[in-house]
């Protein structure tokens, strides 16, 4: 016997009548910034090992860190896919979620920090490659912004992000444009990986 289709409900759930990508914001987060789970897996893996190796460091001794970085990701993607579920503060939400994973670093720490564990401290990374982290620490602090509603904070990273003194207020909080922010601290962070493993 056939089974009729009703094309209305392809791709529906039969508990919510939402899509699959609506029922699972996680998935619906992925597929915005267009990642797969395995390349958020690295990214998080990568600052896992980041934060062990400075949690061993001498000069870090008394710290300890009780994030984890690859939870904090996918935090960060599935709040991105409750913006369909009506989360008016969906934005402030995947914010907090990535700032926590700067938080770990002071300005400037984070660039010695790679140098020493990821370099043995030489050769020390080149112009180019040091932008990389002057573009993570752009990113912090726009999404530091984001989190605690600090308009002069949102504005002042992003002019810097995009070298665009034209922007206004209002154009720092289109969604489109924090979603632009988030692919690109996922590909900031990709760079950072690749140089950790550049020979050296």
């Amino acid at each position: 016997m056939d089974v009729l289709e009703d094309k209305a409900l392809l791709g529906k759930s039969i508990s919510s009548g939402l899509s699959s990508a609506e029922s699972n914001p996680y998935a619906d987060g992925l597929h915005t910034i267009e990642l797969s789970d395995k390349q958020v897996d690295v990214c998080g893996n990568f600052l896992s090992d980041f934060y062990q190796r400075r949690r061993k460091s001498k000069k870090y001794k008394d710290k300890q860190v009780t994030r984890t970085a690859p939870t904090m990701l996918k935090g960060a993607l599935f709040a991105i896919g409750t913006r369909k579920l009506s989360n008016p503060e969906w934005k402030e939400h995947c914010a907090s979620s990535i700032r926590e994973i700067f938080h770990e670093w002071k300005e400037g720490e984070m660039k010695t920090d790679f140098n020493d564990f990821y370099r043995n401290g030489k050769p020390k990374l080149n112009d180019v490659e040091s932008t990389v982290f002057i573009d993570f620490k752009l990113h912090y602090d726009y999404f530091c912004g984001i989190d605690h509603h600090e308009a002069s904070g949102i504005l002042g990273s992003l002019t810097a992000i995009l070298k665009n003194t034209s922007l206004k207020l209002e154009d720092c909080y289109k969604d489109e444009l924090f979603l632009e922010r988030v692919k690109n601290f996922f590909q900031i962070l990709t760079q950072i990986i690749e140089l950790s493993e550049k020979q050296i």
